[in-house]
């Protein structure tokens, strides 16, 4: 339980580190012993100092923190309808990263532009179409059937959310998705984006998405992290 609750206080920073996390913004990672249970960040942690004992867990089925002690998110139901939804899903972020927060509120689709962000749909990552809170059970059903299969969903002008098979795989997308935007407002501020034939981007996304490129990514994302200090103290 430790070693899971360090991960996700890791994570945390990380995504702190990598500007895609700031004051708000939750990682969690299901339990691989127990798929019922999902550890996350409480409520009072700081995304920049957290520490694996604020890493607090939670019952899936239940709808409810395991044990005594500060409570998860108000949006921890994010996090909870997409483990009951997709099996296969072993790591959720959610963030508030700038530049696809910046897209959404101007109106755009977040497309696939750059080569390591070629998991997000060809024609662009769905939209939960509203800023509210996920703090209800149906809010978060909601939210869910808008992103369908896809890895990512985007909360107009609120935030972004992905999934993936462990918590690293879902934090590297969250980064990817940010570079993504970043390269995107840039295009479309210079020009016209030209975007990946669908066999490209098929084959690309190939190439992302296995297992040696995510850990690549979050290696050299742990690797920045430490240099900056943004590790220390998580014990």
């Amino acid at each position: 339980m430790e070693r899971l609750a360090e991960l996700v206080a890791r994570a945390v920073r990380i995504c702190n580190d990598a500007r895609v996390m700031g004051t708000q913004g939750h990682c969690s990672l299901r339990d691989p012993d127990n798929p019922n249970v999902m550890w996350i960040n409480n409520r009072h942690s700081s995304r920049s100092t957290v520490r694996a004992d604020e890493i607090v867990p939670y019952d899936i089925a239940a709808g409810k923190r395991i044990g005594d002690g500060i409570e998860p998110p108000s949006e921890h139901f994010i996090h909870r309808e997409l483990y009951r939804r997709f099996p296969d899903v072993n790591g959720v972020v959610h963030a508030h990263a700038e530049k696809i927060l910046a897209l959404s509120c101007a109106g755009y689709v977040l497309r696939p532009l750059i080569t390591s962000a070629t998991f997000i749909p060809a024609d662009g990552a769905p939209v939960f179409d509203s800023p509210v809170l996920i703090d209800t059970e149906a809010r978060s059903k909601a939210m869910a059937d808008a992103m369908g299969t896809a890895p990512i969903v985007v909360l107009r002008q609120h935030g972004t959310v992905t999934v993936g098979r462990s918590i690293e795989h879902a934090v590297t997308r969250m980064v990817r998705a940010e570079k993504n935007a970043d390269t995107l407002s840039l295009a479309l501020a210079i020009g016209t984006p030209r975007f990946f034939p669908d066999e490209e981007r098929a084959r690309l996304a190939g190439e992302a998405g296995e297992l040696h490129g995510i850990k690549k990514f979050w290696t050299y994302l742990e690797e920045m992290a430490d240099q900056n200090g943004a590790l220390a103290g998580i014990a």
